[in-house]
């Protein structure tokens, strides 16, 4: 029986290679003021980013709705296939409650199998992916299943944020928390723990947070594939793939914007590496 994928916008994987996994994505939603936005489609990551700079209030973030799950569940299983649901942690939102919601409600008609992934943006997305591709191959929901939690013990996600206010005024700052009061040129880099936001290093300036950012990359060799994300820098990505290309041979790269989900709380400038590593 087929097996088909759905995501949530957290998971930040470029439109196109969604599309060409056959990667559903259910949209969060961007709240400037009283202007809701489905993320990625109402607001692109470009559009955020140069909306997040001149806006004098922070936006806010909200999961998708049920029957917006169900909408999505009901097309995808359209032809009688069985879905596997992967979501951004539950310890980061409430996204996976309303796919929990929208499953139980189909439960009769749709096999729905769901993973919290404890992770986000491209962290996610590498997880994705590697369900996505094993469902092209022909594997059972069972085996799909097995793929995306193996995956999820192997994926490794490093960002350096320009400042941790984003994260504090959201409520996503998690075990970062420790950081806040540091002298205001350290730079934080921070890693996905457990499903929650964490300190990783501390560097005194920007420059040197992503050449760090780098380094990690680098010393990843046997990823399996990588994602260079970041908050509306995508020269500085282009280029730091670039540079990487002959470092890591065997390697995938992708150079992938935080979107607007993500970007609310990483804000703008913000620069990082997730990477696959190989079974």
């Amino acid at each position: 029986m087929t097996v088909r994928i759905v995501t949530d916008s957290t998971c930040d994987l470029p439109p196109a290679l969604a599309a060409e996994h056959g990667i559903t994505v259910v949209p969060l939603t961007v709240i400037f003021g009283e202007e809701a936005l489905e993320d990625g489609s109402a607001i692109t990551p470009v559009d955020f980013y140069q909306r997040l700079r001149t806006s004098n209030v922070l936006p806010r973030t909200s999961q998708p709705s049920v029957e917006r799950f169900q909408q999505a569940y009901r097309a995808s299983a359209a032809d009688g296939a069985e879905i596997v649901s992967i979501h951004i942690s539950s310890k980061l939102s409430g996204t996976l409650n309303s796919a929990s919601v929208a499953r139980e409600t189909l439960k009769h008609d749709i096999h729905i199998d769901l993973i919290d992934s404890y992770n986000v943006s491209v962290g996610l997305g590498l997880i994705v992916l590697e369900a996505a591709r094993a469902a092209a191959a022909g594997a059972s929901l069972s085996d799909v299943v097995a793929v995306a939690r193996r995956a999820m013990d192997r994926v490794t996600v490093y960002v350096a944020v320009d400042t941790l206010e984003y994260l504090q005024r959201g409520g996503r700052i998690g075990r970062a928390r420790s950081l806040i009061g540091s002298i205001l040129s350290i730079k934080p880099i921070l890693t996905v723990d457990q499903g929650e936001v964490a300190p990783f290093e501390r560097v005194r300036t920007r420059a040197r947070a992503h050449e760090r950012i780098l380094e990690l990359a680098a010393g990843m060799p046997r990823a399996k594939q990588m994602f260079i994300a970041h908050g509306d820098l995508p020269a500085e990505a282009e280029a730091a793939i670039e540079r990487l290309r002959p470092q890591l041979p065997h390697t995938a790269l992708h150079a992938a914007y935080l979107g607007p989900v993500v970007g609310t709380y990483t804000g703008p400038g913000a620069f990082g590496v997730a990477a696959l590593a190989r079974e």
